[in-house]
């Protein structure tokens, strides 16, 4: 049996799966190994892993996707707002375009919403700003400031997107600091 769906396939039902934990091999039974697998060694910044997990496994028990979870304390204008950070995204490459990506962040926004936060808040490449769009997320305006080692603040390179994790959620005005490494 293949764990392979031709983009376009029709997808079969997903088990979305809450995971114990989410190692190095785990990233690389999804992505391969490398030094970058999710494109953002470019930038420079040091990153939190993730406390909260969900993957899918194909039905041989690789796993395929993944996204984590990470409260995270915000700043917007002067309000401390506490969101709920996604990252950590990934779909094996053979099985990309059957909706893996939508099970797992839809999942883990599910569970983000019995956190209390009414923000989730990711960061992402450009070329995946339309899938972040069509899974609900949308773009923070402006720049967004975040922690670095050593107490140092560095604006956000990646593009910052958010999604409501309460009915009726709308991102306050402000200039946005994460006090906090990323996620």
């Amino acid at each position: 049996m293949t764990d392979h769906l031709p983009p376009g396939s029709p997808a079969a039902p997903v088990e979305v799966v809450r995971l114990p934990q989410y190692t190095r091999a785990d990233q690389d039974e999804i992505l391969g190994p490398g030094d970058d697998p999710y494109g953002v060694a470019h930038t420079g910044l040091t990153f939190l892993p993730k406390e909260i997990h969900f993957g899918v496994r194909s039905a041989g028990g690789r796993l395929v996707a993944h996204t984590g979870l990470l409260p995270l304390p915000l700043t917007i204008g002067s309000a401390e707002v506490p969101a709920v950070g996604v990252g950590g995204v990934a779909v094996a490459a053979d099985r990309r375009g059957g909706g893996l990506a939508r099970a797992v962040v839809g999942a883990a926004l599910d569970h983000a919403r019995t956190l209390g936060p009414a923000y989730a808040l990711l960061f992402c490449r450009p070329p995946l700003v339309g899938l972040y769009e069509r899974l609900g997320f949308r773009k923070v305006p402006g720049e967004v400031t975040v922690e670095q080692p050593g107490g140092l603040l560095a604006v956000m390179p990646l593009r910052t997107m958010w999604a409501p994790l309460r009915a009726g959620a709308a991102w306050p005005e402000g200039a946005v600091r994460l006090r906090s490494l990323p996620m």
